[in-house]
């Protein structure tokens, strides 16, 4: 693939769980070699909803990997993943390749609104993304989400997500690699989660992927994406409100082990009045809301979180400073749902309580959380015996 970047064009490359692994890596590598200066930000879960400014910040608990020509980091959570428009303006890239798609089939089949207002929920968020990128200079890629074993998303699903997708990135003249018509999900469901591909099958992808883009920036092939925005873009108060910034540590902060990871000095994390947390508290609560749970085959991972908002009906140790308390509970446990996921507004429950933080293994574990952002409240889970 000699010859592919001829000027060190800068190249953003933003993905979700489907590049922590080896697709993720091998393309990192290749555009590398290819002579590209590569800042990579993928976060698992990740989609145009953890991207764009016009949502509130979100966390990722389910691993974050960033690398830079300079240095690499990745981390288990961060408690916000880093909005385009910031990493646009950091890293000030040529091209921006996205790889997203597969954390949209939720959405594509949310019971919450009618099936019409969900494929353009999603091309909505697909537009906003070219819009912002073609905004700030910047061409884009985009890698389209590969085949999934159809008894966890029907064919024609996958098909249907993949429309809106070519059609929203070809009205802004971006480019794209359609991985459904090249991939062939072959492993076992549900021994497998039917998504997520082994290292082999990864790596292969990743190369044909990487075809596809050698051959849209050739000389004559240029990606194109100039689209003129056409949703009012967030103020400024209401873009600081929603930022929170990940930062790589700075030179020196922090020393690379074995195959290049970082082993010290985690990385920044700049929020909005952040509260420390008490290191356990007693508590009788009333749930007022909670997260919705996705059926159980929209379900990435074995375990899931789900985010809970309770009011506080008596603080048994008499150490807790606020009226309500979000807590991370355990709602899915090998692929079946806990008891505490069929609590409902209004019921009653006491609950011993530790900083969600205490516990990394929790941490790598899938999270949902559609509640309204509150960074006054530190997030809870249930300690463990």
């Amino acid at each position: 693939m000699g010859g592919m970047a001829q000027a060190r064009e800068r190249v953003l490359f933003l993905g979700d769980s489907m590049s922590m692994g080896a697709f993720g890596a091998v393309m990192d590598r290749e555009m590398r070699q290819q002579g590209f200066e590569v800042y990579t930000q993928v976060a698992g879960g990740a989609s145009p909803y953890y991207w764009l400014s016009e949502y509130e910040s979100l966390p990722c608990s389910i691993g974050y990997w960033a690398k830079t020509p300079e240095r690499e980091l990745r981390l288990g959570y961060v408690r916000a993943v880093p909005k385009i428009d910031q990493m646009l303006d950091l890293y000030q890239p040529d091209l921006v390749v996205v790889q997203t798609g597969v954390n949209l089939y939720a959405t594509l089949r949310s019971k919450r609104r009618p099936k019409a207002e969900n494929a353009a929920e999603i091309k909505l968020l697909i537009d906003r993304m070219c819009e912002v990128i073609a905004a700030h200079g910047a061409r884009s890629f985009w890698v389209l989400p590969p085949h999934s074993h159809e008894e966890r998303f029907a064919r024609e699903l996958q098909q249907e997500l993949g429309q809106i997708m070519r059609q929203s990135i070809e009205a802004h003249q971006g480019n794209y690699f359609d991985s459904l018509a090249h991939t062939k999900f072959t492993g076992a469901y549900p021994a497998t989660d039917g998504i997520h591909y082994g290292a082999e099958e990864a790596s292969d992808w990743a190369m044909m992927t990487m075809k596809c883009l050698q051959a849209s920036v050739q000389p004559g092939g240029p990606l194109v994406a100039r689209a003129v925005p056409v949703v009012e873009k967030p103020s400024a108060a209401a873009a600081v409100r929603s930022a929170e910034v990940f930062s790589l540590p700075a030179a020196g902060s922090a020393s690379l082990g074995a195959g290049g990871n970082a082993t010290a000095a985690p990385a920044k994390v700049i929020e909005g009045a952040p509260v420390e947390a008490v290191p356990e508290v007693l508590l009788k609560l009333r749930l007022v809301e909670k997260s919705e749970i996705p059926r159980l085959t929209d379900v990435s991972y074995a375990n899931a979180l789900g985010t809970y908002e309770y009011e506080v009906v008596k603080d048994v140790l008499g150490n807790y400073p606020a009226q309500r308390i979000r807590v991370a509970n355990g709602v899915v446990f090998h692929r079946k749902l806990t008891h505490i996921a069929r609590q409902e507004p209004g019921d009653d429950i006491e609950l011993r309580l530790v900083p969600l933080a205490n516990y990394p293994s929790l941490q790598q574990w899938q999270i949902f959380d559609d509640l309204r952002p509150n960074y006054e409240m530190p997030l809870y889970t249930p300690k463990l015996n």
